[in-house]
């Protein structure tokens, strides 16, 4: 009972934001909307984005504007938990926070092998200057990879950056895979050093269930797709091993075909999730798998920070559809076609 009631207030918070969430009747509006000014007209009148976008004109806003905006209301809803979260409950929301700094890294990365020099994120400065020692305004304005990982100097970034760099002949998805293993390794050790109790276990299970599906997409896509050499594939594991076995991944990197692939799979914790490798829908198949275990850790762990990670699952969910909106509407779908893409 103490526990319960030691994350009964956030959780009270949680529910009083998730109302402010997006309904599926309101995507079905959104849907039917023309143009990207109707879009930010929607979204200034909705109480989970009015904060955000009353100061803008929706009639002088490009596309990428609207995507940053939108992702601003994360980092908003993540600093209004993380003010109200005690010392033990900010542990768990700084190891989601981790998360969105690899993701940031990884834009602005992209950015600098892209023809788009137009990456602005100051409207994200404010945040990460308060949690975060990433200037996140000068790596946007990284014009090459030694300036990039110059301003680095003095982050848990710099050393594996600088490693990889000076290994020669290193690709944007080279920096991008590396960082995604930093990030898996690290926050499978902290999560035993920082969680406690059910929020331990609600951590646990869906970070390794995420790790475990995350190395046999990849591993399969290494060999159906890229047909690379099992010394290569290593590479880019994740080294980290919840229900599938060190073994177990082992034989599926070294199987000789894709038939014998499957049928290593189908001894494993991961038997279901062959026929969404066969069919081409294993990214929709691992999304809803993962969504499911936010949402049953919610049941199963009411003790714990999982009500409120799931409510940040279901934030990150909801920009996603409002990302794919916009690209729905610049490509004038139908509004059938549109709801489809911002559902699936």
């Amino acid at each position: 009972m103490k526990h319960f009631l030691s994350f009964s207030g956030i959780n009270t918070k949680v529910k009083a934001m998730g109302a402010k969430l997006i309904s599926p009747e309101e995507f079905k509006t959104i849907a039917n909307l023309e143009a990207v000014s109707d879009l930010i007209a929607f979204l200034k009148n909705h109480p989970g984005y009015r904060e955000i976008f009353e100061r803008y004109d929706e009639h002088e806003l490009h596309r990428a504007d609207a995507e940053r905006i939108i992702s601003v209301g994360l980092y908003l809803d993540y600093a209004k938990l993380y003010r109200f979260a005690n010392d033990m409950q900010r542990k768990d929301l700084e190891l989601f926070f981790f998360r969105y700094e690899v993701t940031i890294l990884k834009n602005c990365i992209h950015n600098i092998y892209s023809s788009n020099r137009s990456f602005d994120l100051s409207l994200f400065e404010a945040f990460f200057n308060k949690h975060s020692d990433l200037n996140v305004t000068a790596l946007a304005a990284s014009q090459s990879m030694d300036e990039y990982i110059n301003h680095l100097r003095g982050t848990q970034y710099y050393p594996l950056l600088v490693k990889l760099q000076n290994s020669g002949n290193v690709t944007t998805f080279d920096y991008e895979m590396h960082l995604d293993i930093y990030f898996f390794k690290k926050t499978w050790k902290l999560k035993d050093r920082e969680l406690e109790d059910q929020s331990h276990k609600a951590f646990t299970h869906r970070l390794g269930t995420e790790i475990d599906l995350l190395n046999i997409m990849w591993v399969f896509r290494s060999k159906s797709m890229y047909h690379m050499p099992s010394s290569d594939i290593y590479s880019f594991i994740i080294p980290v091993n919840y229900r599938l076995t060190k073994e177990q991944l082992h034989r599926l990197v070294e199987s000789a075909t894709l038939d014998e692939f499957m049928n290593i799979l189908k001894t494993t914790h991961y038997n279901s999730f062959a026929g969404s490798l066969h069919d081409g829908t294993m990214e929709h198949v691992y999304r809803n798998i993962i969504t499911k275990i936010y949402r049953n850790n919610k049941i199963n762990y009411p003790s714990s920070m999982a009500t409120v990670n799931n409510y940040i699952h279901e934030k990150e969910a909801e920009i996603n559809r409002l990302t794919t909106a916009l690209e729905c509407i610049r490509y004038g779908l139908d509004p059938q076609v549109k709801l489809k893409y911002i559902l699936q």
